[in-house]
């Protein structure tokens, strides 16, 4: 899947006033013997803050491997994206960003909260 990028958005804002860029970045749910599936995603107004918020998941962390936890997407690098601008001021709101679980990450796409490419 192509992702749009930050000049593109740029482009599209003076078209369309309600779309902000911020960093999104997949995760996905490891269970030990299951394998992995889809875990929804993370949104960052910056790549440091998602550095940053990734690192307070990973120091939250037990210093064994859980039979079951949440990760960034293995090898995935973080993207830009559109958000709306009630959802960029949700994220604006926290430290480093904030996590939509699968079902959230859904939801936000079907309302055009969340679009990945215009």
């Amino acid at each position: 899947m192509l992702y749009i990028g930050m000049e593109e958005i740029k482009m599209k804002e003076n078209e369309n006033k309600d779309l902000e860029a911020v960093v999104y970045m997949g995760w996905e749910e490891s269970e030990r013997g299951w394998g992995t599936r889809p875990d929804g995603c993370s949104l960052h107004l910056t790549e440091s803050d998602f550095k940053a918020f990734e690192k307070e998941y990973w120091d939250r962390m037990p210093s064994t491997t859980p039979d079951e936890y949440s990760r960034p997407i293995f090898l995935a690098e973080p993207v830009i994206v559109a958000v709306s601008k009630p959802l960029y001021e949700k994220i604006r709101s926290t430290k480093n960003g904030l996590r939509l679980f699968q079902s959230k990450q859904v939801e936000a796409v079907r309302n055009k909260d969340l679009v990945y490419k215009l």
